[in-house]
């Protein structure tokens, strides 16, 4: 047995007050004289005995009243851990607040469960000095030591929320929390339907410098069907042109899904309907093809209807849609056939500008320049050239067979490529390719059998010099390259190493020539996201525009965030890290540009497998890393605060000490009622 508030035990001076008193009552007797005094003195003699006990137990039982008292107050207890009690202890509440929190038992919604328990955590635990509020979405008013009071209102205020936490970022941020209070006692309790995804068996760890408790609820069986991911198949999205969508359906629950509808929306409009079927606990991938009808921004998603879990039912994307791909090429003497012929295709824009009347602009129209076998380059040139290309232009260079190495050195260190040395007659061929450049993005099959490459007989040496950009995507037999790319802001810059006629290399007749150059004008459509995930994504990079006005994120007129961002390499990136909590449509503007950004909320919930209470219970006691906790309401609250201090039975000393002072009660009024009545006779 162990006490509470041991000073109490100074009280037990106290009970020298009834010995006082009963040594005071003792009374002396007067002495009367009798002519026979035998019979009296034998009446006497038993009333005298009698009137003794009585005090005695009269004594006896104020005695045992003030000892029970103030035992009562000093609060004993018996503790099994066989450890004491100290004012000093910092509770920690987790509750999940995920949207499988939603789901339902006969006991009703998960979440109000949840917030019911974290309130008898809380009431089992008045007397700590300090508590720590943990959700899902890791609120920075959270973050910091709480009162009683505090995280009431904090578990009050708890609504669910689109955000998933993991159990590992989940006990780091409890630590990082409670450093300050080392010297604390520390029980950290988890709220959650423990999901395996949130929860891996690999994220408990034991922690000697806090105990572990776990509150497991559990819903009902649902069979969720998730719309995970898609993508569009082509790079570019032109006005009139084909479009194939596609899609990754997954099927979480055990049953056979059989006709499943999944509809396709562009601008508020159904633009297509296919019909699939998933087995038990399996995906599928699929396609939905369209025509785009509408140029410029295009808010698009595609959806599913399972009657159970909605998140994950709907997912959002947009793109853009434009009327053509603008390809300038820039010459010098004679304007070069072979490029024209690529560049046939109606979705492309084609151009041809003579040197001498160039239209500078015009640059920032164009998704590609070329500039074909040029001498040399003027400032203005190199200017707008390096606008263009950091702004998130490509730009591929061919030289001439004669040129200004100075022009081409001081072109090099603007788009930051490599520089040129003297040119090189020598009969070579190229001999690699890098397949796995993006260039080449879906330009080869898988097969073993080998391809004829393009001969060189002419091209330019190149200084000994590392870029970090540099990437290889042809190269020559000797080990040098035949073409390069570079990084320019968020643009690319392409360098072919030797000129584009057929005195110098057989290129230009070569069948990768096409897609080749097919894919520098199309390659910069790629690099914008048409969605992202609420949650995982951190950022949003755009190209950064002239003017310097504040981004805001704003939705259908009810949501208006102003996002934190930063300017980096030409890019602009902005944060949304916590910042958006719904998915659909926002628009990002600074007030004179903008564009149009998609959010999904994260799937990582979609798959609804749960811990077994039974694994949780044999794993637990196997590692002894956590306690778990069914009890509820009043029942929890009493487990918990006899697991924390013990089993306290100073009510029963209170039971005790009335019964203490009835019997006293009792006493007294009986032994006045005898004495009154002898006085009578």
């Amino acid at each position: 047995m162990k006490l509470l508030e041991p000073y109490f035990l100074y009280a037990f001076l106290a009970l020298a007050i009834p010995i006082i008193i009963h040594l005071f009552s003792l009374q002396k007797h007067k002495t009367v004289y009798f002519s026979n005094v035998s019979i009296l003195r034998q009446l006497e003699q038993k009333k005298s005995a009698i009137n003794s006990f009585k005090k005695l137990l009269l004594l006896l039982t104020r005695l045992l009243l003030l000892s029970a008292i103030i035992l009562a107050f000093s609060e004993p207890y018996f503790n099994k851990n066989n450890s004491t009690i100290t004012e000093k202890n910092i509770v920690g509440i987790y509750l999940d607040n995920s949207f499988s929190m939603n789901g339902e038992n006969e006991k009703g919604i998960l979440i109000q469960q949840a917030k019911n328990k974290a309130r008898n955590i809380l009431n089992a635990h008045k007397d700590s000095e300090a508590f720590i509020f943990l959700s899902n979405e890791l609120d920075g008013k959270h973050q910091r030591v709480l009162d009683y009071n505090e995280c009431a209102k904090a578990i009050d205020q708890t609504s669910i929320k689109s955000n998933v936490l993991s159990l590992k970022p989940l006990i780091d941020r409890w630590n990082s929390l409670k450093q300050n209070n080392r010297n604390y006692t520390a029980d950290l309790y988890l709220i959650s339907d423990f999901q395996l995804a949130s929860f891996p068996e690999r994220e408990f760890t034991a922690d000697s410098n806090f105990t572990l408790h776990l509150l497991p609820l559990s819903s009902y069986p649902q069979i969720n069907i998730s719309i995970d991911t898609c993508y569009l198949e082509s790079p570019n999205h032109n006005l009139g042109g084909q479009e194939l969508l596609n899609f990754k359906v997954t099927n979480h629950g055990n049953e056979y899904i059989q006709n499943l509808s999944v509809k396709l929306f562009i601008n508020g409009e159904q633009k297509g309907l296919t019909n699939i079927s998933i087995a038990a606990n399996s995906e599928i991938s699929s396609k939905l093809s369209y025509v785009n009808s509408i140029m410029g921004n295009n808010n698009a998603y595609i959806e599913i209807n399972d009657g159970t879990l909605d998140f994950d039912n709907r997912l959002y994307f947009n793109y853009s849609v434009v009327e053509s791909i603008n390809v300038l090429s820039i010459f010098e003497t004679q304007e070069n056939n072979s490029l024209e012929a690529v560049f046939q295709d109606e979705i492309f824009k084609f151009v041809s500008s003579d040197f001498n009347n160039l239209n500078l602009s015009v640059f920032s129209e164009q998704n590609l320049i070329i500039l074909d076998g040029l001498t040399s380059f003027s400032s203005g040139l190199v200017e707008a050239l390096t606008k263009f290309t950091k702004n998130g232009g490509n730009t591929f260079i061919i030289p001439g067979e004669e040129i200004n190495l100075s022009s081409y050195s001081l072109l090099s260190e603007s788009l930051n490529f490599v520089k040129l040395k003297k040119a090189k007659i020598k009969k070579v061929e190229v001999s690699g390719i890098n397949e796995n450049h993006f260039i080449f993005y879906n330009v080869f099959e898988k097969q073993n059998k080998k391809y004829e490459l393009p001969n060189v007989d002419l091209y330019y040496e190149i200084e000994d010099r590392y870029f970090k950009s540099e990437e290889r995507i042809m190269y020559l037999n000797t080990n040098e390259p035949f073409i390069n790319s570079y990084s320019c802001g968020i643009g690319t810059c392409y360098l072919m190493f030797a000129p584009l006629n057929k005195r110098c290399s057989s290129i230009e007749k070569h069948a990768l020539f096409l897609p080749l150059l097919y894919n520098m004008a199309l390659q910069n459509q790629t690099k914008e996201n048409i969605y992202y995930t609420i949650g995982r994504d951190k950022f949003i990079k755009i190209k950064d525009y002239s003017n310097s006005r504040e981004w805001r994120i704003i939705k259908e007129g009810y949501i208006d965030l102003q996002p934190e961002l930063r300017r980096i390499n030409q890019q602009i990136q902005i944060k949304i890290n916590k910042l958006i909590q719904e998915d659909g449509h926002y628009l990002l503007s600074n007030g004179q540009d903008q564009k149009i950004v998609s959010f999904n909320y994260d799937r990582q919930e979609s798959n609804g497998k749960l811990w077994d209470k039974d694994d949780l219970y044999v794993y637990g006691k196997a590692t002894n890393i956590f306690n778990i906790w069914e009890q509820r309401g009043l029942d929890l609250e009493r487990s918990l605060s006899e697991n924390k201090k013990g089993a306290q039975f100073w009510h029963v000393l209170i039971m005790v000490s009335l019964v203490l002072l009835i019997l006293e009660s009792f006493l007294l009024k009986n032994w006045r009622q005898k004495q009154k009545k002898h006085s009578i006779q």
